[in-house]
């Protein structure tokens, strides 16, 4: 069963927590996964049309619900840094993550995702989509440029992976005691935790728990171009716990497009997705209701349900 994000509805302005609910089953959508953007104020106008509906709630992206108070332009799954060196922001952003958890059991989701955060250095993506998109990354002052940030970041993430691992521990108790599981997201930048190895070192250290493997296909395809990893050794290499996708599309840079509106071949992929326990489209305004429902038109054709 495919699910659709409400990160296609959550940015609209002015935008109802019951007509997000209305919107989503009027697409024919069994099942949605809630997310960062909706407020308070909308998910509690949401929950009794969610309850009454035969909707089913998959996942919850962290932090749920967006936090009152804090201006709407600061909404983000990075809103408080599980790596932060800040042993405040830290313990704030466990805090808000339990409280995720807390509504993911009392709502019935299988998962929350997780971001983790990054490693403190400046990662000068400017410069690096610049070189991108003037064709100069096998350049030998793309290819110093790539190997000088990785060397930086190497030399760096002790502190912020220590930072993670730490937050995970308490998480991973917490997810366990709700039955509640949890699903770390491959990342968009390659400053982010994890990189391809850390996915690997976080799965073997919480082995036997609540934590799983997220793949989101946009932020694979764009590392892939960039040349950092490619999407078929994610999945060669972590499909075995894998917990659920976010299908979405990309071209260049830009993801977060209908199925259909980039550059990725989901069938090339499709026998490993449709073991993904969870299947959500995260698709962002920028697509239209005829490229979403076109989008998830091709999703079924090659077995994605």
């Amino acid at each position: 069963m495919i699910g659709l994000s409400t990160s296609w509805l959550s940015e609209r302005e002015n935008i109802t927590g019951r007509e997000v609910i209305e919107e989503v089953l009027a697409l024919g959508f069994k099942a949605i996964e809630l997310e960062y953007r909706l407020t308070g104020a909308m998910f509690e106008e949401m929950r009794p049309f969610l309850l009454n509906s035969k909707m089913k709630i998959r996942s919850i992206h962290n932090f749920f619900p967006f936090p009152d108070g804090l201006p709407p332009s600061n909404a983000g799954a990075d809103l408080y840094l599980l790596s932060s060196p800040d042993r405040e922001e830290r313990d704030r952003a466990v805090r808000m993550t339990i409280r995720t958890i807390e509504y993911a059991q009392d709502l019935g989701a299988e998962a929350v995702v997780l971001h983790l955060g990054w490693v403190e250095m400046d990662a000068e993506r400017d410069r690096l989509y610049s070189l991108f998109e003037q064709g100069r990354l096998e350049s030998p002052e793309g290819r110093l440029f790539i190997e000088t940030k990785l060397k930086e970041r190497r030399e760096k993430r002790g502190v912020s992976l220590e930072s993670v691992l730490h937050c995970l521990d308490r998480l991973n108790r917490e997810a366990e005691r709700r039955g509640v599981l949890l699903g770390v997201e491959n990342r968009y930048t390659y400053h982010e935790i994890p990189n391809f190895e850390e996915i690997g070192q976080l799965l073997g250290r919480f082995s036997g728990g609540s934590l799983r493997y997220w793949h989101d296909m946009g932020h694979a395809y764009v590392l892939e171009k960039l040349g950092f990893l490619t999407q078929q050794s994610l999945l060669d290499s972590y499909g075995d716990s894998l917990l659920g996708v976010h299908l979405h599309d990309a071209l260049g840079t830009d993801d977060h497009r209908a199925p259909g509106m980039g550059e990725i071949d989901f069938r090339a992929f499709s026998k490993t997705l449709c073991s993904a326990q969870i299947k959500a489209m995260e698709v962002h305004k920028k697509a239209d209701r005829r490229q979403l429902l076109s989008g998830r038109d091709l999703l079924e054709r090659i077995g994605l349900t």
